[in-house]
């Protein structure tokens, strides 16, 4: 087995896949997480729309289903993390696509993450935002041909259990997803090709590489911080309440002042999401190689890996990509606390995604230390990169100093003007 995995230059915003083919059957799987930017920076929109096209058209170790998506990955439904979906739903035939489910009575006030000087090059419009975040499943539904959608309802149950590749040779398809159905969410019950799960969904390629998710909810103190800030930028009375039509009006007449809010709130509101944990599995070898691509200087960042381990069939093992958009390790900012079933699987893993664009309200470094990222890597000899997605030029002050100083010697600063390439070879000596 091959995969070549990067985080794309997508600036203030985040655009991260690749693929994995199975050289016996000569099949080829494609994955995404997340593809958005902030096109309040110059230039950040083109970046985008140059890294999508570089995507499709990246076909030199593979050779097919080039315009196929297998799982698309949504993190939240924040502009910056969303603004290229539409072009991947028409460009590609994204067959499913994953995120997390949030009520429509909180979600609508993540219209407010548009930015004043939107650019709707190739990019969703204000109108197509609002359509999306009023109803996502409808949105893609009409903006995509048969794509299943998995929703998964975010709960604090640190009791989850997942429940794992299938064991048996009678699996008729190559991608399945795992986890328990839930059917109270009315909005949802009954739509064509919607699914919902409990927060314990996985995917898997056959037996050889796992999708395992979390979903960490809104924090619903900081959807009233935004809506109090809301309500006295516009006179509002306190007991009144600002209705999806209003926050409509506020994007599309008065959305400069309103957007202050956002700004100011932003480091609460953005403390949840989906987290994906995927990688190789049951593997009885692999080496691969880390590099970087850079415009602003002339480098090659070459970080070699190689990893030989052997595995009994009673024994299971992963080498991990963790990718935690914009959740929050900060225990003063809604921490995401993940189930030990969880927790459990992060001891193998190779590269992480340092959340949301490096910022101080999300980063705790004793928080990270605790969750022991990486420490069989470690142990095999080798570090944890970490990256941080970020756009030069952004008025938030990301990444900050805490996370460049506590993270400076495994760090890898992913902008506009950097892409980060991690490639694998993967051998297996299971059937």
């Amino acid at each position: 087995m091959e995969s070549e995995f990067i985080f794309f230059k997508a600036g203030q915003g985040s655009f991260y896949g690749g693929r994995i083919w199975l050289h016996k059957t000569n099949q080829v799987y494609t994955v995404v997480y997340d593809c958005g930017t902030s096109p309040f920076i110059a230039g950040n929109s083109q970046s985008l729309n140059n890294e999508i096209s570089y995507f499709k058209n990246m076909h030199h170790n593979f050779l097919q289903n080039n315009n196929e998506i297998e799982l698309l990955f949504i993190s939240h439904l924040d502009y910056d993390h969303v603004s290229g979906l539409k072009r991947l739903l028409k460009e590609f035939q994204v067959k499913n696509i994953i995120l997390p489910y949030i009520k429509k009575e909180h979600r609508k006030f993540f219209l407010i993450s548009i930015f004043e000087n939107n650019d709707p090059d190739n990019n969703l419009t204000i109108d197509e935002y609002i359509s999306f975040i009023e109803s996502p499943h409808q949105f893609i539904a009409q903006n995509s041909d048969g794509t299943k959608q998995f929703y998964i309802k975010p709960n604090s149950n640190n009791e989850i259990e997942y429940q794992d590749y299938d064991n048996s040779d009678n699996q008729s398809v190559n991608i399945y997803p795992r986890g328990t159905q839930n059917t109270d969410i009315i909005e949802l019950v009954g739509q064509p090709n919607v699914f919902v799960y409990e927060n314990n969904l996985q995917f898997f390629i056959k037996r050889n590489w796992e999708f395992t998710t979390f979903a960490k909810n809104v924090s619903e103190t900081a959807i009233d911080k935004l809506h109090n800030c809301l309500k006295s930028k516009l006179n509002k009375k306190t007991a009144d309440d600002l209705s999806f039509e209003d926050l409509k009006n506020i994007v599309l007449v008065n959305r400069k002042e309103t957007h202050k809010c956002y700004t100011e709130c932003i480091g609460d509101i953005n403390s949840h999401g989906l987290v994906l944990l995927h990688g190789p599995i049951r593997f009885q070898h692999l080496c691969g190689d880390i590099y970087s691509n850079c415009e602003l200087n002339y480098f090659r960042n070459y970080c070699p890996f190689y990893d030989y381990h052997h595995f009994n069939s009673n024994n299971r093992s992963m080498l991990g990509t963790l990718l935690l958009g914009d959740t929050s390790l900060n225990p003063n900012n809604n921490p995401i606390v993940f189930p030990k079933a969880f927790k459990d699987k992060l001891v193998n893993v190779h590269i992480v995604q340092v959340p949301h664009h490096g910022s101080s309200k999300n980063w705790d470094l004793v928080e990270f230390a605790a969750l022991n990222i990486g420490d069989n890597i470690s142990r095999w000899g080798n570090h944890v990169v970490a990256v941080c997605n970020f756009g030069y030029g952004n008025k938030f002050g990301h990444p900050s100093h805490h996370v460049l100083n506590d993270l400076c010697s495994t760090i890898f600063l992913n902008s506009q003007f950097s892409r980060l390439n991690i490639r694998y070879d993967i051998y297996f000596k299971f059937k």
